[in-house]
């Protein structure tokens, strides 16, 4: 799943990763694009893997309306016996995540 051209000028990015349920968000997920991620995320959740590896290495900033994506994210797949994850991160958002205290439920360490 790659970015389409009419998407080149957001200030985010989502696509596949090697293997199935792996996920690649970078850029910047704010209450503007959260809509257009939501849409992104839950079609590449839409596949036969039972864990979603995020990658947010790349992602340099993302707000509450982000936070609250992947919080609803975590939900749909727990409802059908799934996880979600997150495999690597940025140091930016990483703090985001310490500050509220989500990223255990994520599989980050403290």
């Amino acid at each position: 799943m790659t970015s389409t051209p009419s998407e080149a000028s957001q200030s985010w990015t989502l696509t596949a990763g090697d293997s199935p349920g792996q996920v690649i968000l970078s850029g910047e997920i704010d209450f503007a694009s959260a809509p257009a991620v939501r849409a992104r995320l839950l079609a590449a959740m839409d596949c036969d893997a039972k864990e979603i590896v995020l990658h947010l290495a790349d992602l340099a900033y993302i707000d509450s309306s982000g936070l609250a994506l992947f919080i609803e994210a975590r939900k749909l797949l727990a409802e059908s016996g799934r996880t979600i994850r997150i495999a690597d991160i940025s140091g930016q958002v990483r703090k985001l995540f310490r500050l509220t205290q989500l990223g255990e439920l994520f599989g980050l360490p403290e």
